[in-house]
């Protein structure tokens, strides 16, 4: 059985190659990708590298049906204003941007220059670094994808 996803904010950089590594996923089903600037039109006319691999139509995130996981790839900022509805969708969410990444309201306020929109939710996400929460990870129904500057740095040592 193949796990059905969909992505949010599947127009941008980081949307668009999640997708082309999870259109070749043999156990994945890309069902919805969405982007409010490109909606009803062909993914790969936003991303050209796609033709002849998917015949996907961008959707409004208001279209969106349940799915089994649910990518956000929205910018920083955005994912914490509408978790909730987000949360009504699947059962599982992963976070690409740096919304859920850090543990505490006060250093996320202090890194990020605003204060945390959602700072109840910030121990429900687990961050998404294999080689630091690999267990964590395959229990966790929300997970905070790690930035590539982190990511490089925790890895390396």
């Amino acid at each position: 059985m193949k796990l059905k996803v969909s992505i949010i904010g599947a127009s941008g950089y980081t949307g668009g190659e999640l997708l082309r590594l999870l259109l070749f996923h043999p156990n994945v089903e890309v069902n919805q990708v969405t982007s409010e600037s490109y909606t009803g039109k062909f993914v790969y006319k936003i991303h050209p590298n796609l033709r002849k691999s998917t015949m996907l139509k961008f959707s409004s995130a208001n279209e969106l049906q349940p799915c089994d996981l649910l990518y956000l790839c929205l910018p920083h900022n955005r994912s914490q204003n509408k978790i909730d509805e987000f949360k009504k969708l699947a059962p599982k969410i992963i976070d690409l941007s740096a919304d859920f990444r850090l543990k505490d309201a006060n250093e996320y306020e202090r890194w990020y220059g605003h204060k945390h929109a959602r700072p109840d939710l910030l121990n429900e996400f687990v961050y998404g670094i294999p080689e630091l929460h690999r267990e964590e990870m395959k229990k966790a129904n929300y997970i905070s994808s790690a930035g590539c500057n982190a990511t490089a740095s925790i890895v390396g040592l």
